[in-house]
């Protein structure tokens, strides 16, 4: 009988422990976005899928002034997934700068400036040594177009262009659906900021200094 009572006891620990484990696994997991809040840091992969490890992702902040900062990062990948069938592509980081307002409960976005790094290949990345760097000022661009981050008939916050009637996500292109867990917790708050985090060889100081004498 003491023997039954014991067995019984181990059993009821053994399955209080998976629920504890199971409840930890459940909470960590990245959930999709249903409120965004000032001052956090958002990550969102292609279509609805939380990014692998070597995915490219988007980054998303929304600051308090009205500002945001959103960041495309395409520098993840094995080397043997850059440049397939010839298409040119490699390793590359793109960061945009501006406004935003809020309409509808949606937010609009529209960037006052870019800047981009590319590298070599994954061993520049590694080193954090960019061969090439673009700057872009749009204040006075009236084409830059504008994106939007809007909630799903779900409740889900996705990021993509609008459609035609600059009213709604245009889902014929591709979009990103946003999630609360993100590998970085604080986005570059200015293009400076954001140039000075890489190593720069010949060609892209000379770029950088090109574009600052224009």
């Amino acid at each position: 009988m003491v023997r039954l009572i014991e067995h019984k006891k181990i059993i009821a620990v053994c399955i209080i422990l998976i629920l504890i484990v199971f409840t930890i696994v459940i909470i960590m997991l990245p959930k999709r976005t249903t409120e965004i809040k000032n001052n956090i840091v958002y990550m969102s992969g292609y279509y609805t899928e939380y990014p692998d490890k070597d995915d490219p992702r988007y980054y998303i902040e929304f600051k308090n002034d009205g500002t945001y900062v959103l960041m495309y990062d395409d520098s993840r990948r094995n080397e043997e997934n850059y440049d397939e069938d010839g298409d040119g592509s490699r390793p590359i980081i793109d960061m945009y700068f501006g406004k935003y307002k809020i309409k509808n409960g949606n937010f609009l976005i529209k960037p006052s400036e870019e800047a981009g790094v590319g590298f070599k290949d994954t061993v520049a990345v590694k080193n954090n040594r960019i061969n090439s760097y673009e700057y872009i000022n749009y204040e006075n661009d009236k084409r830059t177009a504008w994106r939007i981050i809007q909630k799903s008939k779900w409740g889900k916050y996705q990021l993509g262009s609008l459609n035609a009637d600059k009213d709604s996500l245009d889902k014929q292109r591709p979009y990103y659906t946003l999630y609360n867990k993100s590998d970085i917790k604080k986005l570059p708050g200015s293009v400076e900021e954001f140039r000075k985090q890489f190593k720069m060889d010949k060609k892209a100081e000379q770029e950088r200094l090109a574009e600052q004498n224009r």
